[in-house]
């Protein structure tokens, strides 16, 4: 018999639910972490493309928009900026500069909006229908809002920043994969 929605809000239940979203966005930082190791931006992180494999541990897939780095100096892809999935592209993808391309900076972000996907278990923006009003919010600086930290407990909370320093603004200050995964082992 599946759960009610009374089982379902059992402390437990909810702990349990909090553990198993940890768990996954950990795996899917480890594996955008290997992606950034081998000089490979994806250019498409979603949760859509992300499946579990049979020990339950997230693997990214959908390689359509991807890009290898051929040099170690080189930050940037050579695919169309405006590919992809608007409700998790970085802003500076939709500028009109030609310069402005994927990079491990723009899948930062979009690892930032698949944390608030896998935390509300809602796509980015869910009350905008329109890729255009997406780009513009985006550009603006709107970023998806928490459920009330009241009810929501420190371990999402603290997800919650994260999601927020993956989409600072200035792609710079986003922290690199590697520095994800390392403050969701426990260390900063």
């Amino acid at each position: 018999m599946p759960p009610s929605g009374r089982d379902e809000m059992h402390p437990m239940a909810v702990a349990y639910r909090k553990f198993r979203e940890h768990a996954a966005i950990a795996g899917l930082a480890l594996g955008l972490d290997y992606l950034h190791a081998h000089h490979v931006i994806h250019g498409d992180l979603k949760a859509a493309n992300v499946v579990l494999d049979d020990t339950l541990q997230p693997k990214i897939c959908d390689f359509g928009l991807t890009k290898v780095i051929y040099t170690e100096y080189a930050r940037t892809s050579e695919t169309l900026k405006g590919a992809g999935s608007h409700r998790w592209m970085a802003p500076e993808l939709f500028t009109e500069d030609e310069n402005s391309s994927k990079t491990i900076e723009s899948d930062v972000y979009a690892f930032g909006m698949t944390i608030a996907e896998i935390l509300s278990a809602e796509l980015p923006f869910p009350h905008l229908r329109h890729s255009w009003r997406i780009a513009l919010d985006v550009v603006k600086g709107v970023r998806p809002i928490p459920e009330p930290m009241s009810r929501a407990g420190k371990p999402f909370n603290d997800l919650w920043d994260l999601a927020a320093l993956c989409w600072d603004p200035d792609p710079s200050l986003r922290p690199l994969a590697g520095a994800i995964v390392a403050v969701l082992d426990g260390g900063e």
